[in-house]
Order: C-alpha cells, then sequence, then structure tokens
C-alpha cells in the first residue's frame, strides 16, 4: 500500500552543508600541475606554466564535471591543432602503468581521466576512431576511460562494443574493466548510452569469471543496473553463470549479492530465492517497541523480537519512508541482519537509525513511516514523528 501524506503544506527542508569538496580533493593546483609537467615533459612547445594559470583561475566557479570539461578546453589552448599531433603527446605524457599486478582498489590519480576526455571530444569521428580508442585502452591502464568511452557507443555502437570485446579479454585487468564499467547502462557521472542489455549480457559473459575482485565488482554493477529495466534477464544470467561453475563458488556468491541488492531491496521473489531466502518467511513477531517522535539530530530505534517456526534463512531489513518537500515519500532500505534460525529459535532485533542533516540526503518534518522487513516481506509497520 502506498503512504500518502495528509498535510499538503511543504515542511522546511533539513540538510547539511558539504564538510568534504570532492572536486578539490581531485583537481586542484598540484593535480593540475602533475598533468601539465607530464605534458611539457613529453613536448617542450607545450606552455605548462600558461595551462595551469588558465586553468586555475576558474576552478573555484566550477564543479567536478565542470571542472574535467574546462580542463579539456584549456588543452585545446595548448595543445597542436592537429589532432593525431596532440593525441600524440598526449600518449607520450601518460605516467607508467598501475601494477598489473594487483587485483583490486588501484583506482590511479583521477586527473588522468583528463587526456581520455579530450579525446573523447575530439576523436569521436570515423576518421580518428581507431586511434582513440586506442588511446582509451592505454589511457585506462593509469585512470578509468569509462566515461571517456560513452560518446564513441552512442555514435559508433557497433565499432566500439566490438573494441569492448576485445577489451573484455585483455591482460590487463584495468582494460577488462573499461569493457564493464564503460558499458553499464546508469554509470554515475556518466552520459546516458543505449545498449541493448542482452549485448551487455555477452560482454559480462566472459567477464564473470575474471580472477580480480576489481573486474568481478564492476560485472555486479552493470548487471545490477540491468536488474532495473530487465529483471528476469539478470536472473537467467546469474543461473547460468552458476551452472556453468567457471567462476570461484564464493566469488561468485559475491558477484550475485551484489548484482542483485535492488532486487532484494525490492523483495523480488526469485532473487530472494537465488540468494537462498524464502519470499515467505514463517516467523512470528513480538515486543515490538518503536520510537514515536524524533527531533532533529535524535535517532529512530526499531526493536522487537522475531521467532522462527522453521528452519530457514533470514534477510532483516528496515525500510523507512522519508517525507519529501512535495508530500510524496521516498524509500530507504537499511540492512539489519543475514542470518540462517532453526525453528523455534528467537533472537532480538534492534535498529537506530540516525535523523541528523546529512549532505546526501535532504530531511523533512512530518509523519514518516518504518517497516520491519525480512525477506522483503513486511512484517510489522509503524509511523513517527520527525520534529524540527
Amino acid at each position: 500500500m502506498r503512504f500518502i501524506r495528509s498535510d499538503a503544506r511543504a515542511p522546511m527542508p533539513i540538510k547539511a552543508k558539504p564538510s568534504f569538496s570532492l572536486k578539490d580533493e581531485l583537481f586542484n593546483k598540484h593535480s593540475v600541475a602533475l598533468l601539465a609537467e607530464n605534458i611539457h615533459a613529453a613536448s617542450s612547445e607545450f606552455d605548462d606554466k600558461s595551462f595551469q594559470k588558465q586553468a586555475l583561475a576558474r576552478f573555484p566557479e566550477l564543479e567536478l564535471k565542470e571542472r574535467i570539461a574546462w580542463l579539456v578546453t584549456t588543452l585545446e589552448n595548448h595543445l597542436p591543432r592537429d589532432f593525431p599531433g596532440a593525441v600524440a603527446v598526449l600518449e607520450a605524457a601518460l605516467p607508467e602503468p598501475l601494477d598489473p599486478d594487483l587485483t583490486d582498489d588501484d583506482f590511479g590519480k583521477y586527473i588522468w581521466t583528463v587526456p581520455g576526455e579530450y579525446v573523447a571530444k575530439h576523436g569521436c569521428s570515423t576518421e580518428y576512431i581507431t586511434t582513440s580508442l586506442n588511446f582509451l585502452r592505454e589511457s585506462t591502464k593509469r585512470a578509468s576511460a569509462e566515461s571517456a568511452i560513452r560518446p564513441f557507443l552512442q555514435q559508433f555502437p557497433d565499432e566500439t562494443m566490438a573494441f569492448v570485446s576485445k577489451c573484455s579479454v585483455d591482460d590487463n585487468y584495468h582494460v577488462r574493466r573499461l569493457a564493464s564499467e564503460g558499458i553499464r547502462p546508469l554509470l554515475p557521472w556518466a552520459l546516458r548510452v543505449t545498449v541493448p542489455p542482452a549485448r551487455i549480457v555477452e560482454v559480462l559473459d566472459t567477464l564473470h569469471a575474471d580472477s580480480t575482485r576489481y573486474v568481478m565488482r564492476s560485472v555486479a554493477n552493470t548487471l545490477n543496473d540491468i536488474s532495473k529495466q530487465d529483471a528476469q534477464l539478470v536472473i537467467r544470467t546469474l543461473k547460468k553463470w552458476r551452472k556453468a561453475k567457471r567462476q570461484n563458488v564464493s566469488e561468485l556468491e559475491y558477484m550475485t549479492r551484489h548484482a542483485l541488492r535492488t532486487l532484494v531491496k525490492q523483495g523480488h521473489p526469485e532473487a530472494l530465492k537465488l540468494l537462498g531466502f524464502t519470499s515467505s518467511p514463517a516467523v512470528e513477531i513480538a515486543d515490538v517497541v518503536t520510537t514515536k517522535v524524533v527531533n532533529v539530530g535524535e535517532s529512530y530505534e526499531f526493536r522487537c523480537t522475531v521467532r522462527s517456526t522453521v528452519d530457514q534463512k533470514l534477510l532483516i531489513s528496515l525500510c523507512i519512508h522519508f517525507l519529501k518537500a512535495n508530500g510524496s515519500y521516498s524509500t530507504k532500505v537499511f540492512a539489519v541482519k543475514n542470518l540462517e534460525m532453526r525453528k523455534g529459535e528467537s533472537i532480538h532485533v534492534k535498529k537506530r537509525q540516525p535523523f541528523k542533516p546529512i549532505t546526501t540526503r535532504t530531511l523533512y518534518p512530518g509523519l514518516h513511516k518504518a517497516e520491519l522487513l525480512i525477506n522483503g516481506a513486511v512484517v510489522a509497520t509503524n509511523t513517527f514523528d520527525f520534529v524540527a
């Protein structure tokens, strides 16, 4: 049942001011100097001091993606006018590739995404597509080119997907990750491109058995994106991979949990079954205690006792319906417990959710709703007031 707020008056928003600036962490005078000095070392004609001065002059007024675009524009004013000449300079300026023997959490310095964005802007053409894609294969070994490849997927889908397929079997795991991350349907901060889900899965069929967690997590993220438009394709794909037995069992289970996280939060029966959960848990709920009024800076608390009437695997979550400015609600599911219970066994469940201002969610005073979910099914519900 959809929860609708009866009071139509718009509540006052409560949101924290950012305490950390990602744009300043990634793009600053030090990172710009690194880029400029490397390019100057590759070509003495590149005026690194002028480039830095022009680039940094506008940084205070620009957000993260705008800084990337501005750095590309500034490069245009300092690199050779002919595209092949500019690409040759940028390729010579690239630092040493990231350690190919590592398997995870080696993202490189984000400033090295800028050359790829330059190539995406100036080399996405029939004349230069081969040169451009080859550059992205090299640059992604220093920092991911997942965003830079998107214009090529949009304008040259067949040629780019052929390139992606080759990347999926490359010896370098950063190149293999480009194959999966670059074709994600909902890649954050990136151009939206339309690649048929079945065609994406063809690439993931190769990558799902990868030996690195860095690539596997990307495969799972891509499947999670697909699940939002074609849940059955994702279920079929994961079943097929399980049957193929090409991936280590524990790693495939990790990938499956990560790929199904959205469907699990939605209580999708087949997704839950694939993870070993029944969509109709046999439980008894007692001793429910909840917070009735939550002030700013305090926490909402939900406590109860859960008794299992059969042997079963349970996924316990708390779903909170947050009031929005227009009187509707947005939901957020918070994990509580993932466990196996014997028949007759009882556990005490307790979950606290802070209601303090944060940068990623705006809070609005008024009536909220909380639901205890077990295996995606609502087993207890209550409402509470959030007071400014």
